[in-house]
């Protein structure tokens, strides 16, 4: 596997690998739907929320507007409007694709608030942006 890309602010990255040297994994492919994330989409986080080995966690876009999370870090990115949803998700599935009910990715989790149902989600046009 090759790191080609690392975003420590928005916590994901992009990574090339030789479909063929899996030995225990299917390849698949997952479709993207930028314009898909709106206010009332029912969505699904996959990802290794909390530690866990793979966990698939629910919620509904409530606002696509939301400015970025105030988290004590020296990462933020004040040019960014993130998706607000009540996902519940938390450290481990940052960087993990936000699906519709079609499957299709919407978005990137970004961050959950701790102890609270508040997910943020990155929108794709920002991810887009970096691999360009």
């Amino acid at each position: 596997v090759e790191v080609l890309y690392r975003d420590p602010v928005h916590d994901f990255g992009f990574f090339q690998y030789d479909p063929a040297q899996l030995r225990l994994t299917r390849c698949a492919e997952i479709s993207l739907d930028p314009q898909g994330l709106r206010v009332g989409t029912e969505v699904r986080v996959i990802g290794n929320d909390a530690g866990e080995k793979l966990q698939i966690l629910s919620g509904t876009i409530a606002r696509v507007d939301r400015n970025v999370p105030e988290f004590h870090t020296i990462y933020n990115d004040e040019n960014t409007f993130y998706a607000g949803a009540g996902a519940s998700t938390s450290g481990g599935s940052s960087g993990s694709p936000v699906l519709n009910k079609a499957g299709k990715a919407i978005a990137l989790n970004a961050a959950g608030q701790e102890g609270t149902a508040s997910a943020f989600f990155l929108p794709l046009d920002r991810v887009k942006y970096a691999l360009e």
